[in-house]
């Protein structure tokens, strides 16, 4: 059996390869605390040796986390990561931007040919049955639009490139401040225009969790103000308190525009995130001549609903494989694919 790890800059997602194999989520800060990786990775080997998980042959590794600004450099993240990963675990394969699986010796020779390289294992799984589509992959932090045409991955392999080229959107679904994606919104019944204020007062959180899009399990993140829910972190991602801080963007509370305006700017948030959505799979659909989409993460109802409005085919990952290995699709392209160098 294979292992695969997805080391971002605030969720560690880890899969195995087996039928009903382990998956899961762990919400790690490395900006926080870089040393943190080592405690979760610990806890993770722990799992790996107990049950049905025992007998892991080797372990393969994508990377976003060093970027994280707990890193002078994005070499320094690499070397970190890869540091961390070997004193843990045995066998440990590194997969790059040539995609291929490589040892820890290649990484100290070329830290960024290692970097950001989580979306593009789960392209490379995908091409081998999706020649032509556009992959997507919404997550907590950021969003993945890839071309695939006829097998060949079209995108840029840089954070730097994709960006420029509309294949990387830096939002999410959970973590993104809502002041980066509306300058101004609609209130009141007279649906007035007002600027928003750019505190971390909210995230997309907040805003899903007010639609229902999202609940108390899926708020995988901390919130603005979970300084003020300490032990009691329940309450602080509730409905009423997401409503509260989608309040302050506005500088009101509450009591001051009342629910209605709330959920208006809730739904302008999800607005905004779809027509920059369908900004991007419009130029690729055309580019390309793309007709279909293929979608993984927690932000799949971001994408269904940019598929309908450009009238392009619309396939669920998690439909397929289930809603847990959507929302780690990375991890566990990156173990199949080790799987497959195997066999």
């Amino acid at each position: 059996m294979f292992a695969g790890i997805d080391v971002g800059g605030a969720n560690t997602k880890v899969a195995t390869s087996a039928t009903d194999g382990f998956i899961d989520t762990i919400y790690a800060p490395l900006w926080k605390n870089k040393a943190i990786l080592y405690d979760v990775l610990l806890e993770v080997k722990q799992k790996f040796e107990i049950g049905a998980q025992a007998g892991i042959e080797a372990v393969g590794v994508v990377m976003t986390g060093e970027l994280c600004d707990c890193f002078t450099t994005k070499r320094e993240g690499v070397l970190h990561i890869k540091k961390t990963l070997s004193r843990v675990f045995k066998n440990v394969k590194f997969f790059d931007i040539d995609c291929a699986f490589r040892d820890g010796s290649e990484v100290d020779k070329d830290p960024l040919s290692f970097a950001s390289t989580n979306w593009l294992a789960s392209a490379k799984l995908l091409s081998e049955q999706y020649k032509d589509a556009i992959f997507i992959d919404i997550g907590s932090t950021t969003t993945d639009v890839i071309p695939i045409v006829r097998g060949e991955i079209k995108a840029k392999r840089t954070d730097l490139g994709r960006l420029k080229f509309g294949e990387l959107i830096y939002s999410g679904v959970l973590r993104t401040n809502l002041a980066t994606l509306l300058k101004k919104v609609e209130i009141g019944e007279k649906g007035e225009n007002c600027r928003t204020s750019s505190e971390l007062f909210a995230i997309t959180a907040d805003a899903y969790r007010v639609l229902g899009y999202l609940n108390k399990d899926d708020y995988r993140c901390e919130s603005p103000d979970s300084h003020a829910f300490a032990g009691r972190e329940n309450e602080g991602k509730s409905r009423i308190s997401a409503m509260r801080r989608l309040a302050r963007v506005v500088c009101c509370d509450l009591e001051e525009i009342g629910e209605d305006s709330v959920v208006s700017i809730a739904e302008q948030v999800k607005e905004a995130q779809v027509a920059e959505l369908v900004a991007s799979m419009k130029s690729m659909k055309q580019k390309y001549e793309l007709k279909m989409v293929v979608s993984a993460g927690i932000g799949d109802f971001i994408v269904k609903e940019a598929a309908d409005l450009l009238n392009i085919e619309f396939l669920s990952l998690s439909s397929r494989y289930g809603k847990e290995i959507s929302a780690v699709f990375p991890a566990y392209a990156v173990t199949k694919l080790l799987e497959q160098t195997f066999s």
